[in-house]
C-alpha cells in the first residue's frame, strides 16, 4: 500500500455538490485490513420494510459498495458474508445464536485492524428516520471511528442530525476484540427512508459516507 493516498470524493446530493478530501498516512504495516460484517442473511432477513424489503439485502448491497471503495484505496477487506447466506453450521438448532457467534469468531481470528458491522433499523413509529453509528463503551478508538463516520453521514447525506452513540448488550459489539462500530444505515419502517435505501444512488452515497468517515478516522489517528 502507498504511504500517502489522496482521495477526492465528489458527491451530488439534492443539487448540492460536496467535495471532501481525505489524506491517509498509512500504517507501519503494508496493508490496512478492514472487516465488514453485513448483518443477517439467509433465513434471517433482519428488519422488514412495509413492502417486504429485507434488511439483509439492503445492507449486503451497501457493504459490497464499501468493500469496493476500500479496496480501490489499497485496503484489504474481509467479509463475514458476500452473498445471501447465514453463518450458522448445518443442522444448527439455534441458527441466530450460532450465526452471531461465528461472526464474532471470524472477526476476532482475522487480524483485521477495524471492523464495520452494517445494519438497518426498524421502529414501531413510522416517523423515526436517520442513520446512526454505535460504538462499545470505554473503547476510545471505536468511539473516534464512530464519531468520524457519523459526522460524515451527517455532512454528506444531509438528512439526519443523529450523533454517534455508545451501546451495550449487543453480542457482536460486546465480544469482538478489535476496534469497530455498528452502522445502522436508516429505518426500513420509515417509508421515505426505505424508498431511498432501495435505490442504487443512495446506497452508493451511504457507502461513500461510511468510507469517508473511515478515511477521516485514519487521518486523525495514524
Amino acid at each position: 500500500m502507498k504511504k500517502l493516498v489522496l482521495i477526492i470524493a465528489i458527491i451530488l446530493l439534492s443539487g448540492v455538490l460536496l467535495v471532501t478530501e481525505a489524506v491517509l498516512k498509512g500504517f507501519d504495516d503494508d496493508e490496512i485490513i478492514v472487516f465488514i460484517d453485513s448483518g443477517h442473511g439467509g433465513s434471517d432477513g433482519g428488519a422488514i420494510g412495509s413492502d417486504g424489503t429485507y434488511e439483509k439485502d439492503i445492507v449486503l448491497s451497501i457493504s459490497l459498495r464499501v468493500k469496493e471503495l476500500c479496496e480501490n484505496s489499497g485496503f484489504k477487506v474481509l467479509m463475514t458474508r458476500d452473498k445471501d447466506y447465514d453463518l450458522a453450521p448445518k443442522g444448527s438448532r439455534n441458527k441466530k445464536r450460532d450465526d452471531i457467534h461465528k461472526r464474532v469468531e471470524m472477526i476476532n481470528d482475522s487480524n483485521a485492524d477495524f471492523y464495520l458491522s452494517i445494519h438497518a433499523n426498524s421502529f414501531p413509529s413510522k416517523n423515526v428516520w436517520g442513520a446512526q453509528t454505535f460504538y462499545k463503551q470505554n473503547e476510545s478508538l471505536s468511539r473516534d471511528l464512530a464519531v468520524c463516520i457519523q459526522n460524515s453521514i451527517v455532512e454528506n447525506l444531509q438528512n439526519t442530525k443523529r450523533v454517534a452513540k455508545m451501546i451495550n448488550e449487543v453480542y457482536l459489539i460486546d465480544h469482538v476484540k478489535i476496534p469497530g462500530v455498528l452502522v445502522e444505515v436508516g429505518f426500513l419502517s420509515n417509508i421515505n427512508e426505505l424508498s431511498l435505501l432501495k435505490t442504487n444512488t443512495y446506497q452508493q452515497q451511504v457507502a461513500m459516507a461510511i468510507y469517508l468517515g473511515l478515511c477521516e478516522f485514519l487521518e486523525k489517528n495514524y
